[in-house]
């Protein structure tokens, strides 16, 4: 039996902070306001059995550049990906079981992951009121099925996500849809995710906060994956933004657990 695994943990801690802090100082976009590029780069690590008897290690170090302006915003993500177990890297959305065989167990393999692109409208950017976004993105098949680095295949994925400022505290939550490639030998479904969380200002500079991720099962027969995030977002100085977090997962269909962290700088 193969087993399947997401590496890529930071998505959600990212996804929540950035509407935290895209809440709190939210005004309505215009066509004349200043570009906004920022460019990131962190780890993520994460261990988990899957379903076997061994554990599958996952270490990423995801590079992105994002563009906004106006309503708009636009990231590509190109990640570096080392993992050693019996797991296949897929997706970044899920785990489960299928009918071929899984990685050699003693191998530990790196090389460039799925690069991933997302386009984000903003479409109520109204400040102290329910903010809602629109977000596209397309995860291209570019790391080494061989290697289990990934499927090989083209993903595609739309979501709204919805956060609103009451005071220090800021709920979020999305949900979306995904559309897998698919292949004898990686037979993934689609199918809906969603997370929901809340955030706490400490302060001007610093936010809390946890989050909770479900995503439909990406085999038949698997199991819905779960779990858990809390998250650390800090901006000592308005060009530098550092974003820790921890995972726990609460079933074979994620990891047993995870850390990991980004630095952002803004132009």
């Amino acid at each position: 039996m193969k087993k399947y695994l997401a590496p890529l943990l930071s998505s959600l801690a990212l996804s929540a902070a950035s509407a935290v802090f895209a809440a709190d100082s939210v005004a309505t976009p215009t066509s004349t306001a200043p570009a906004v590029t920022k460019l990131g780069v962190g780890f993520d690590y994460s261990s988990g059995k899957y379903g076997f008897n061994q554990s599958t290690e996952v270490f990423s170090v995801p590079a992105n550049l994002s563009y906004e302006q106006g309503r708009w915003m636009f990231k590509a993500t190109v990640p570096y990906i080392t993992i050693k177990g019996p797991a296949s890297v897929v997706a970044g959305t899920g785990a489960g079981g299928g009918g071929v065989p899984g990685r050699p167990t003693t191998s530990s393999e790196s090389g460039i992951g799925d690069v991933m692109v997302a386009g984000t409208y903003h479409a109520r950017p109204v400040p102290g009121e329910l903010n809602v976004d629109f977000t596209g993105r397309v995860k291209f098949g570019t790391a080494d099925e061989g290697k289990g680095l990934g499927t090989g295949l083209t993903d595609y994925y739309a979501q709204i996500d919805l956060y609103q400022n009451f005071g220090a505290i800021t709920p979020f939550g999305n949900v979306g849809y995904r559309i897998l490639g698919s292949n004898a030998a990686f037979p993934l479904k689609d199918g809906l995710y969603a997370s929901a969380g809340a955030a706490y200002r400490v302060s001007d500079k610093t936010v809390v906060g946890a989050a909770y991720d479900w995503r439909s099962r990406i085999i038949e027969g698997a199991a819905n994956g779960t779990d858990a995030i809390a998250f650390i977002s800090t901006t000592p100085v308005e060009s530098w933004n550092f974003l820790a977090y921890v995972l726990k997962g609460f079933n074979d269909a994620s990891p047993d657990y995870g850390i990991g962290g980004l630095a952002t700088y803004r132009f």
